[in-house]
């Protein structure tokens, strides 16, 4: 898996940010000229004041500034970079730019937290882009904010493999930095191959991260990058699960910590203790929402978390409980004025139909009244429709479903046709997503509709379901930090279900037992494991039974 750098697709989001500056190799913009003044006071006065009292979790570096509280907003904020919480840190940007609109570290950091949130931020980012160009032109910019300057263009113009040399010159250069290597290790992320290898910039990731906590190994940051470095590993290790716990402690007030505690917990099986620590996560999210007075719709971190919570329900086997969670995010109205924000994309995407696509889910498919119930309605003017692809997939998936539950074939077939050409028109969409930023969604649903039409093919010919699912199985991928795995199953676990339908009790249960490989301690997948060893051992006595009458 190739992560990229802060998880959005630069490809989003290049367009607005370059367009604040003209082209030319990485450092075009160290020669043009300065257009505004700088505030000369700041650093003629010698080095800044040092804030005396550090929020819990920030660590120390210097920042052009003469207010001790811009440099602690600042410092804030780029500890909610290094933590997934992108929303948060540019409100800390925002409000250190409000007591120094001169600040260069505040516009460099508000348009690295705003890189993925959407076009409606497209004024702030340009605007801090120019302004930190021109900061950056004057004589007296620290050498290392106009570093950190120049790292950020050459992100937003070359991607990140250019920028890993940018990040790492910083890194030699100031050598007591806390925060550079988190934001090199972040770039060198290059993930696992399909064996569960990790690649060449995951291992020097994880070297620069350990040489960061040995120095201090009580750095959230480094603690949640530590943890972040195995996020999608094919195994997360008891070592992982306790640095996840050390995190959540260095700063018990971090929703983004948790919510990481929640996925490492999740990963290894523990979905009771996930789902409280999701919690945990959304209980900080509302309550920083409401301190802030920010829109649910700004609010990602609060879907994410209660998204996840309701699909570790599902897999603890708590059926009832996770669509009662999921409706609540459901239900969630949608803001009118935010329609391309993070939160609102979350909505429209996941969200919407998380309740039926969890009863779907289910070891038994509830009555088709209640599946229509649970289906989201028309999707109001004024937001993203290509979102309407989810829906329709689902739609047809329902539909199938319940057609092979009634014993109709045709059905079932019809219903196969018409998810096929859904995707296919879906699969063209790739320039509506990137416009209505929701390139991964849009993957994500394409991912989703791939194995729901392997498990179609599955229902239709039965005595093949082996051949229909193995491309499903070949192609999954763990669950990342962001969203809960894309069905809250392993595709293992279906074609154990067919194993079972059709009598094959010996290869239902090996099935299930490579099912809780992927998804430990999976309530269903050990229902029908035990299910199929029952009817196993009850087989020979159930055959002597039948000699007998036969005699």
């Amino acid at each position: 898996m190739k992560a990229s750098f802060r998880h959005v697709l630069l490809s989003a989001v290049m367009a607005g940010c370059c367009s604040a500056a003209p082209d030319g190799e990485h450092g075009y913009w160290m020669s043009s000229p300065s257009l505004n003044g700088w505030r000369e006071a700041v650093f003629r006065a010698g080095v800044p004041a040092q804030p005396a009292v550090l929020p819990p979790g920030v660590e120390m570096m210097m920042i052009g500034s003469s207010s001790p509280a811009v440099q602690i907003l600042v410092l804030e904020g780029m500890t909610h970079l290094l933590t997934f919480g992108d929303m948060r840190a540019s409100l800390k940007f925002d409000d250190a730019l409000r007591l120094d609109p001169d600040c260069l570290m505040a516009h460099w950091g508000r348009c690295m937290s705003l890189m993925g949130a959407g076009p409606e931020f497209q004024a702030q980012r340009v605007q801090s882009m120019k302004r930190m160009k021109e900061l950056a032109l004057r004589p007296d910019c620290p050498e290392q904010e106009r570093a950190y300057a120049d790292a950020l263009a050459v992100l937003l113009m070359n991607g990140p493999e250019k920028a890993r040399e940018s990040w790492k010159n910083i890194c030699t250069t100031w050598k007591r930095d806390p925060y550079a290597p988190l934001f090199y290790a972040m770039l060198l992320r290059d993930g696992f191959d399909g064996n569960g290898n990790p690649g060449e910039g995951q291992k020097e990731a994880v070297r620069v991260v350990d040489a960061v906590l040995k120095e201090r190994p009580d750095s959230q940051a480094a603690l949640f990058m530590r943890v972040l470095l195995e996020e999608v590993a094919p195994v997360i290790s008891p070592e992982t699960v306790e640095t996840a716990r050390k995190a959540a402690a260095a700063n018990p007030l971090s929703a983004s910590a948790q919510h990481l505690l929640g996925h490492c917990l999740f990963r290894t099986g523990d979905y009771e203790g996930a789902s409280a620590a999701f919690q945990s996560s959304e209980n900080l999210c509302l309550a920083w929402e409401k301190t802030e007075n920010v829109p649910r719709a700004l609010n990602d971190a609060y879907f994410r978390s209660i998204l996840y919570r309701a699909v570790s329900e599902f897999c603890a086997g708590h059926y009832k409980k996770a669509e009662a969670i999921a409706s609540r995010a459901a239900s969630v109205p949608l803001d009118g004025k935010h329609p391309l924000a993070p939160g609102t994309l979350l909505q429209l995407w996941e969200a919407r139909t998380l309740p039926v696509r969890l009863m779907l889910a289910r070891p038994s498919l509830p009555a088709q009244a209640y599946l229509l119930k649970a289906s989201p309605g028309p999707l109001p003017k004024g937001f993203p429709d290509l979102s309407n692809g989810m829906t329709a997939v689902v739609t047809q998936y329902m539909g199938a479903c319940c057609a092979a539950r009634q014993g109709r074939p045709g059905a079932v077939a019809a219903g196969f046709d018409k998810l096929s050409g859904i995707l296919r028109l879906f699969m063209e969409g790739s320039e509506v997503a990137r416009r209505q930023m929701s390139v991964s969604y849009w993957a994500r649903c394409l991912q989703m509709g791939s194995l729901y039409s392997s498990e179609i093919r599955a229902l239709m010919f039965p005595d093949s379901a082996n051949v229909w699912m193995s491309e499903a199985i070949r192609s999954q991928r763990y669950s990342s930090l962001l969203l809960p795995p894309v069905v809250p199953y392993p595709a293992e676990w279906k074609l154990a279900q067919a194993y079972l339908r059709g009598g094959k009790y010996r290869e239902c249960a090996d099935m299930c037992g490579e099912a809780l490989k992927r998804f430990p301690n999976h309530a269903g997948v050990l229902a029908t494991m035990k299910q199929a060893r029952g009817k196993e051992n009850a087989a020979p006595a159930a055959q002597a039974r039948k000699k007998n009458r036969i005699k």
